[in-house]
């Protein structure tokens, strides 16, 4: 994959000879003609490759022997005409790791017949990927041939040695092949390196992603190291400005944390993972390019500027503010740090610091409405603009409320708040909500929350409210949209809720509830892991007992019924889509006697589940009541994510884990007041424990 643009006269040739993009992101590919707008755009700014594989192309990944339809194939076959044209190397990439029977030889041709298909077209460049495959062979066949520990690597090596001898070579196609293997992060050897590199070609490049999967910095040392483990010269895939694994934000900021100690390295080049967004991720994509071509040379913040002017034209000052809350990386980083030091020091009281609040906020939003041009990239940031201008009206209503704590401010507050976090598009999520809480709990007018929080009696104990059953809430010190909709859907059930991050025994023994969110902590999970309440989780489920394993899902919204006459199925059927957009997904490995209600689509994974009372659980313990394992994610049931399906699952799971509807109103209650559960409530069960933190499914 040889540099194919010339430098620019009196300029020395870029220091990295492949520098481009591999669309290797889970989630909506990009639409063909954003596809050829990139391959022109690439070529303006000095991206010389770019490589086909994105995930949720059946005939990449999941359907691999597949052959393209005709449609499709032309399609393929323009965009490698046109790089042709254009001076980029078009790589075609087949995954075939989740499905290939590395031991028959029938798929060896099957690979050999997909790739000849699109050869035929025009395609002369290939690379084979095998991330995000199970790391084991587990075909008894396959564990004869390859024997011992990294036995996949192995297979997985003399796959490309044969596809190299028996597809490329007789075709005279010479370069290295591009390869992606399963344990494509870290830097240290392990088994599989050691047996993939035993059996792979000497001349292949491997993709490899940093010491982590995404990563802040990329060091000499890293790729030194990982060279070594691998036994091959590298192609950095960086995972930036990808965010599959968050479709809500953008990272429109520039690249960052790369080092510029190349000369002489085994580094052959960089493919940088974009974003979902095509046309936005050309800003930060442009810093990519000035990186790779002059590492010592490259700034930071000058790329930024000139990307956004060369992206926005006129329109630059109005997308400016946007660009620069979404301009964080690595992803776990504080967005617009000066912005959140501007907001720790007006709740500190420091002078000056409201004015320089509100100057930002009020800059953001003003430029938010009034951008329009140019009208393409426009039209893809519209959910983040409108978001945007919403979240900085939240802040200065806070701003304000701190000023004037009046009755009128604190519900104007409230209501700017409830819009800015109704937008799936996430701007400034956690930085300005957190402090439009703590301005309203300030004032001693936080969110009311749901009726009737739970009292105590006369030994501090948690006692029933008002006739309510106390339902005992397990999250995070802090509260959170997702408490607060979560609180306020166990008050309409007719629960007094009590809020605790580090409960007591009293306060255990006394729920007639326990939900458990991803707030919570491990001694927390531990104190209501044997609880006599029926108990309702989608964090610990492997500490609560719940499930031998489980697995946080990235970029899924969607789960399908497969027991519609449960009463957790909320009477519901088929695919259900239960996020607005693509956000973070719960599954769990069950237990024998778990009920599973619902699988994420094109998995067969539990992500809804019950165990009845008496039920025999993973860990071997004997559930005291019911257990539901619930689908949701780090937002639960934040207003930005769910649907109304989404929502209906939740409470139908809510009240089947109770096995009842409301419960039943006091003397002093309205009976026409109080809707009721299901008629039937058979309690159902399936879970799957959760090894937090992994992510495991964060694409490359």
């Amino acid at each position: 994959m040889s540099a194919l643009i010339p430098s620019p006269a009196g300029q020395p040739p870029p220091v990295l000879s492949t520098r481009g993009t591999v669309e290797g992101f889970y989630g909506p590919p990009w639409p063909h003609a954003e596809r050829m707008s990139h391959l022109e755009f690439s070529a303006r700014v000095g991206l010389n490759a770019y490589v086909y594989a994105p995930k949720n192309d059946p005939y990449h990944r999941a359907r691999w022997r597949h052959r393209y339809p005709a449609p499709d194939l032309a399609r393929l076959a323009e965009l490698a005409e046109t790089a042709r044209t254009l001076g980029i190397r078009f790589t075609y990439a087949i995954s075939p790791g989740l499905s290939m029977r590395f031991a028959e030889e029938v798929d060896y041709q099957a690979l050999a017949a997909k790739a000849a298909q699109l050869h035929d077209a025009g395609v002369d460049s290939f690379a084979l990927f095998f991330d995000d495959v199970p790391a084991e062979l587990t075909r008894p066949e396959e564990v004869d041939r390859w024997p011992g520990a990294g036995a996949a690597g192995a297979a997985h090596g003399e796959t490309c040695t044969r596809f190299v001898a028996e597809f490329l070579t007789p075709r005279g196609i010479r370069e290295p092949l591009l390869v992606c293997p399963t344990d494509y992060a870290g830097v240290e050897e392990t088994a599989y390196r050691r047996r993939f590199a035993a059996t792979a070609p000497p001349d292949i490049v491997v993709a490899w992603t940093g010491h982590d999967i995404v990563v802040g910095e990329v060091s000499r040392s890293d790729i030194d190291k990982a060279a070594a483990s691998y036994q091959r010269r590298l192609m950095l895939w960086d995972n930036f400005p990808v965010n599959d694994f968050e479709p809500s934000r953008l990272f429109l900021g520039p690249l960052t944390g790369r080092t510029t100690e190349l000369a002489g390295s085994p580094l052959a080049g960089v493919l940088a993972n974009p974003m979902i967004q095509a046309v936005p991720s050309r800003i930060p994509l442009m810093s990519v390019a000035d990186w790779a071509r002059d590492p010592d040379g490259y700034d930071p913040a000058a790329s930024a500027r000139r990307a956004l002017d060369a992206a926005a034209g006129a329109g630059a000052e109005h997308l400016a503010p946007l660009v620069g809350v979404c301009g964080s990386w690595p992803p776990s980083a504080e967005p617009d740090a000066e912005l959140a030091r501007a907001v720790a020091d007006t709740l500190a009281g420091r002078p000056g610091a409201a004015g320089v609040l509100t100057g930002r906020l009020t800059g953001l939003a003003r430029a938010c409405r009034a951008a329009a041009e140019p009208e393409p990239l426009v039209a893809a940031l519209r959910p983040w603009l409108v978001a945007g201008a919403d979240m900085a009206a939240a802040g200065l209503a806070a701003v304000r409320l701190l000023d004037t704590a009046t009755a009128d401010a604190v519900e104007e507050t409230r209501r700017a708040l409830a819009r800015a976090e109704s937008h799936y598009a996430d701007v400034l999520r956690v930085v300005v909500p957190p402090f439009v809480r703590e301005v309203l709990d300030r004032t001693g007018q936080p969110d009311p929350g749901p009726a009737g929080q739970a009292e105590r009696d006369a030994a501090g104990r948690p006692a029933r409210a008002k006739g309510r059953p106390v339902a005992l809430l397990v999250t995070g010190e802090r509260r959170t949209a997702g408490d607060e909709a979560v609180a306020a859907l166990l008050g309409e059930r007719g629960y007094a809720v009590c809020r605790r991050h580090a409960p007591g025994p009293d306060e255990v023994a006394a729920a007639s509830l326990v939900v458990v969110t991803r707030g919570a902590d491990g001694p927390a999970i531990e104190a209501v892991a044997h609880a006599g309440a029926p108990l309702l989780a989608w964090h610990g489920l492997v500490p609560l007992g719940l499930a031998r394993h489980s697995e946080v899902l990235l970029a899924r919204d969607r789960v399908r019924i497969v027991d519609p006459a449960d009463p957790a199925a909320a009477g519901l059927a088929d695919v259900v889509s239960v996020y607005r957009g693509p956000a973070k997904l719960t599954v769990a490995e069950v237990g024998p006697d778990a009920q599973i209600v619902a699988l994420v689509v094109d998995e067969n994974r539990p992500a809804l589940f019950r165990y009845p009372r008496g039920a025999r659980l993973p860990d071997g313990t004997v559930a005291p009541a019911p257990r539901v394992g619930v689908f949701l994610g780090a937002d639960g049931l934040a207003p930005w994510l769910m649907t109304a399906d989404g929502r209906a699952l939740v409470v139908a799971a809510l009240d089947a884990c109770a096995a009842r509807g409301r419960p039943a109103p006091d003397a002093g209650e309205r009976p026409d007041a109080v809707a009721t559960g299901p008629a039937a409530n058979r309690q159902r069960g399936a879970s799957q424990p959760e090894d937090l933190p992994r992510v495991p499914e964060v694409s490359l």
